[in-house]
């Protein structure tokens, strides 16, 4: 059941909205009053899905209702010859408005306004909540001397719109990072968008990022908006800006200067109204001046953040495994002593990235008790595998298929850090297969 609230002081249009609601089967519930104040002390009392108002009313107009800021859609009425009225609502807040006629017409285009409106409404309600849940997601955990440096860092960036430049190993939290800067800023309620420039064939990066037109290209069939568009009002994540083509390059300063852009085969050029954020895992200032812009270089990183690999910080390492485990499941886990130690004793190389596919795949085979992580740090080495496992014959005996087969496996996923989806991918076969395959050697 619907709700509506309408401000309409001609006796006859009153009459005329509730046959159209008996007519028409609407599933609303109406209340129908002829002045502001019997509205405002409605609204003072009752909530609604939607109020639809006159524009000219005995003691006021439906502008008095758009200064409440009341979170309820407004839909507004003009008469003919009142269409810049009804532009100006739409600037103050209306959600629509409605063009009335003397035959009443408009009254027929009030059922799917109504509708529309309180849908739009519905999806940005939807939208907010999506915000407010990744914003509550994203937390620098540790209570060391590094973390708490960076914390601050983060907190500086966000009162900005200053470019900035991450810097890390991968696994460290360069993505956290850059999402804890965009949902602490002024901008968290716009898109957090992300391109990874090394995910990406260096054919495709420019019409990603700067969008293109019909025609541009073979295969451009319709026109499309770009990330730098699409993040209107946000934060632009360059994840890997390193791996950027040179010839990109030049166009990316040019963009981040003039704050304008133009698509791919396009002329117009756009306003970009988002925030640049980017992030690399090698040392740039090495790449300066051979594959990298010393002046972008310098114009992306007016802000710089460096995350520390997680072997400097192992004081860290109980409180992430805690707000990891709280994380991958609901009910309480906690590490032994023992186990504790064992991780900070490791120099995880694939920082927190590796800590978490540890902890999951502890979870994974030994269930939510007694679960045992150290077990899958730093089996087997890369450079310990042409002997662990193609040994010559005369220095051992030879090993069975299924031992081969076990240490090749855990070799690969320790060098993809725990993930057993990469794993999968790279020994070519089934994630499901691989699964299996993990929970028979955790239980033999």
């Amino acid at each position: 059941m619907i709700r509506c609230l309408f401000i309409e002081d001609d006796y006859i249009d009153q009459m005329a909205i509730r046959r159209l609601v008996a007519s028409e089967g609407l599933s609303w519930k109406i209340e129908i009053v002829s002045r502001v104040a019997e509205a405002k002390a409605l609204l003072n009392n009752e909530s609604f899905d939607a109020i639809v108002s006159d524009y000219n009313l005995p003691d006021g107009n439906a502008f008095d209702f758009l200064e409440m800021k009341l979170d309820v859609p407004v839909i507004i009425v003009t008469g003919a010859g009142s269409e810049q009225i009804a532009v100006n609502a739409m600037k103050s807040g209306a959600s629509d408005y409605l063009i009335k006629d003397s035959d009443r017409n408009y009254l027929k285009m009030l059922p799917l306004t109504i509708d529309r409106t309180i849908k739009n409404r519905m999806i940005v309600d939807r939208m907010e909540e999506q915000i407010v849940r990744d914003s509550a997601r994203i937390s620098v955990t540790g209570k060391s001397a590094s973390i708490q440096e960076l914390c601050k860092l983060i907190d500086i960036a966000a009162r900005s719109e200053a470019p900035v430049l991450i810097t890390g190993e991968t696994g460290t939290g360069k993505n956290l990072t850059a999402k804890a800067i965009h949902y602490s800023s002024q901008l968290n309620k716009g898109p957090f968008v992300c391109i990874n420039c090394a995910a990406l064939p260096e054919s495709m990066i420019e019409a990603e990022l700067f969008g293109y037109e019909k025609g541009a290209f073979t295969g451009a069939v319709a026109a499309k908006r770009g990330l730098f568009e699409m993040a209107e009002g946000g934060t632009v994540y360059l994840d890997e800006i390193g791996e950027m083509p040179m010839h990109l390059q030049s166009k990316l300063l040019s963009v981040i200067e003039d704050k304008r852009l133009r698509r791919l085969g396009g002329v117009v050029e756009r306003d970009m109204e988002a925030r640049i954020i980017s992030s690399t895992n090698v040392d740039l200032a090495k790449a300066l001046g051979i594959s990298f812009r010393k002046d972008l270089y310098f114009r992306l990183g007016i802000m710089r953040i460096h995350i520390p690999p997680l072997r400097d910080r192992i004081e860290d390492i109980p409180e992430l495994c805690h707000h990891l485990l709280k994380k991958l499941v609901k009910n309480e886990v906690e590490l032994s002593a023992s186990e504790l130690t064992k991780l900070m004793n490791y120099n995880w190389p694939g920082n927190v990235r590796e800590l978490r596919n540890v902890l999951e795949r502890a979870l994974m085979l030994h269930g939510r008790t007694d679960i045992r992580p150290s077990e899958f740090i730093g089996q087997f080495k890369q450079d310990e595998y042409q002997n662990n496992v193609m040994g010559s014959v005369s220095e051992k005996p030879l090993m069975t298929l299924d031992e081969v087969e076990k240490r090749h496996i855990m070799m690969a996923l320790n060098r993809f850090s725990g993930n057993v989806t990469k794993t999968a991918e790279a020994l070519g076969m089934s994630l499901a297969t691989l699964k299996r395959r993990i929970r028979e050697y955790g239980s033999s």
